[in-house]
C-alpha cells in the first residue's frame, strides 16, 4: 500500500487538470445559490403564492428528487464515465429552469418544478463523487476545491441580492432565469474539462446495494444529516420572506445573511486535513448537532436582523461540515462501485426527503404559528438527538484517509 501512494503521489497532476474542478465546483454550486436563495422571493412577490403555497411548491422537488438521486447515482456507476452524466443534469435543468415564469399556475408551476428538480437533485452527490475519487486517487485535498463552492454558492447571493436593492427600478427577480442559463453554460464546459472518471459498475449486470445498508455508521450519518436539513430546509425556504416581510429589511441583508453562513465553511475546506486529523467522526458530527441546536435557538428567541446575521455567521459552517465528513466516510469506505450511489443516496436520504417535509411542514408551520416557532421545534429535534449521541455508532477510520490517501484503485 505504501509503495502504492508513493508511486501515485509523484503523478500528481498539473494544475491545469485541477482548474476545471474549481471551476465546475464554483459554478455549480453557485446554480443552487441562485435557486435555492431566490426562488422563495420569486413565488412570493411575482407568483403570489400565500406560504403555505410556497411550501408545497418547495416540497414538489424534494419529493421527485428522492428517487432522481438513486437513479442518477447508479447510472453514474454504470456509464462509462461520470462526468458525461454530471454535464447532461446541468444542461437539464438549466433548460427547465427558464421554464418556470411561462406561467403563475400552481398546477403548471407544480409539474416544472418537478421536472426541474429531478436534474438539479443530483448536483451536489455526483460533483462530490466525480471530485472525491479523482483528488483522492491523486494525493489532492478536496477541501480547497470544495471550498471555492461555498465561497461561490455566498458570493452568488450576496451579489445578486446587492443587484436587485440597487438596481431595482430596472431589474426585479426575474434576472434569476437569465443568470441561471448562462451560469450553467459555463458549468458544462468545466464539467467536461475534468479528467474523465470511469463509472466503475460499468459493463457489470448485477450488484447487491444492500451492503450499504449494513454499515451502522452509514445509517447512524443519514440520520443526524436528516435532522440537519430539516432544520436548515425550514431556515432556508422562509427566513428571507421573514427577514422582508415581517422584519422590514432590505434584500441585501439576506444576501449578506447567507455569505455569513457559508464564511465559517472557508475556514474548515483550507484546514479539513488539520481538523479530520485531530477529531473523530464522532466528535465532530455531535458538536455540530449541538450548534444546529443552538442556531434554531437563536432564531426562534433572538429574531431581529443584528442577530441573525451573527448566529448565520458563526454557526452556519456546521451542516456543511456535517455533509462534507459523511462524504469523506462514504467516500474512503464504500465499494467503488456503489460510490456515486452511495454520495447519492446520502443526499436522497439526509437532504431531499427532510428538504419535502420542511416545505410541507414548514410551511403550514409559518402560515398558522410563525418562522419562530419552526425555528423552536427545530432546535428541539437536535436537543433530543444530541441528549441520546452517546448512544450512536460512528466509529470510523481516520477521515483525513478517505480526502487524501491513495487506495491503490483506478479511475
Amino acid at each position: 500500500m505504501n509503495d502504492d501512494v508513493s508511486q501515485k503521489a509523484k503523478r500528481r497532476p498539473p494544475v491545469r487538470f485541477l482548474l476545471p474542478f474549481f471551476a465546475a465546483n464554483g459554478l455549480i454550486y453557485g446554480l443552487n445559490a441562485i435557486y435555492y436563495s431566490f426562488i422563495p422571493k420569486y413565488l412570493k412577490e411575482i407568483a403570489e403564492k400565500s406560504d403555505g403555497e410556497i411550501g408545497v411548491l418547495l416540497s414538489a422537488g424534494p419529493f421527485i428528487g428522492i428517487v432522481s438521486l438513486v437513479f442518477f447515482g447508479i447510472m453514474s456507476d454504470k456509464a462509462k464515465y461520470k462526468n458525461n452524466v454530471l454535464a447532461f443534469i446541468v444542461a437539464m435543468s438549466a433548460l427547465l429552469f427558464c421554464m418556470v415564469p411561462m406561467s403563475s399556475s400552481f398546477a403548471y408551476l407544480i409539474f416544472v418544478f418537478t421536472l426541474f428538480m429531478f436534474f438539479l437533485s443530483p448536483f451536489a452527490g455526483l460533483l462530490d463523487t466525480v471530485s472525491l475519487e479523482y483528488t483522492t486517487l491523486a494525493g489532492i485535498s478536496y477541501g480547497p476545491i470544495r471550498m471555492l463552492g461555498s465561497l461561490c454558492f455566498g458570493l452568488f447571493s450576496l451579489f445578486l441580492t446587492l443587484a436587485l436593492t440597487f438596481f431595482g427600478d430596472f431589474i426585479d427577480v426575474r434576472i434569476i432565469f437569465p443568470v441561471f442559463a448562462a451560469v450553467a453554460f459555463f458549468a458544462v464546459i468545466s464539467v467536461k474539462k475534468i479528467p474523465p472518471v470511469k463509472g466503475h459498475a460499468h459493463g457489470k449486470k448485477k450488484l447487491s446495494y444492500r451492503e450499504f445498508f449494513k454499515d451502522k455508521v452509514c445509517v447512524t450519518l443519514l440520520a443526524l444529516l436528516f435532522a440537519m436539513q430539516f432544520s436548515y430546509g425550514c431556515y432556508a425556504n422562509f427566513m428571507q420572506n421573514f427577514l422582508e416581510k415581517e422584519l422590514g429589511t432590505a434584500p441585501w441583508v439576506w444576501g449578506l445573511t447567507v455569505f455569513c453562513t457559508i464564511s465559517g465553511e472557508l475556514v474548515f475546506f483550507v484546514k479539513c486535513d488539520y481538523f479530520f486529523k485531530r477529531f473523530t467522526l464522532r466528535s465532530i458530527m455531535i458538536f455540530s448537532v449541538f450548534v444546529q441546536a443552538l442556531r434554531c435557538l437563536s432564531f426562534a428567541f433572538f429574531a431581529y436582523a443584528p442577530a441573525i446575521v451573527a448566529t448565520s455567521l458563526l454557526t452556519g459552517s456546521f451542516g456543511a461540515v456535517m455533509v462534507y465528513s459523511a462524504a469523506c466516510y462514504v467516500n474512503l469506505t464504500a465499494k467503488k462501485e456503489m460510490r456515486a450511489f452511495g454520495q447519492t443516496l446520502m443526499y436522497a436520504v439526509s437532504f431531499y426527503i427532510p428538504r419535502f417535509l420542511a416545505g410541507m411542514l414548514g410551511g403550514f408551520t409559518v402560515e398558522f404559528l410563525g418562522f419562530s416557532s419552526l425555528m423552536a421545534i427545530c432546535a428541539a429535534i437536535n436537543i433530543a438527538l444530541f441528549a441520546f449521541s452517546k448512544f450512536m455508532p460512528l466509529k470510523s477510520p481516520s477521515l483525513s484517509s478517505g480526502q487524501n490517501n491513495i487506495q491503490g484503485q483506478n479511475l
